[in-house]
């Protein structure tokens, strides 16, 4: 329920900012909204149906071989 909130305000947000970009012809500013916009939306989606890995594992899985070889000198 919560994506499609959130996919409708981003479609309301589009009505209300596109025409604009449009008129005065803007198009990388254009580009760049449609990007982003397309991206944060796709972003939150796939961590709400949790396709998305936490971004605290990938740093666990980086600095745990560190860990553990701290961990051996101190004991």
């Amino acid at each position: 329920m919560s994506t499609l909130t959130v996919v409708l305000v981003s479609i309301i947000v589009c009505l209300y900012e596109l025409p604009r970009l449009i008129r005065q012809r803007q198009k990388k500013e254009m580009t760049v909204f449609v990007a982003m916009l397309v991206i944060s939306v796709g972003l939150y989606a796939a961590t709400q149906y949790g396709r998305l890995a936490n971004p605290v594992y990938v740093m666990e899985w980086i600095f745990k071989p560190m860990s553990d070889v701290i961990s051996s000198w101190l004991r």
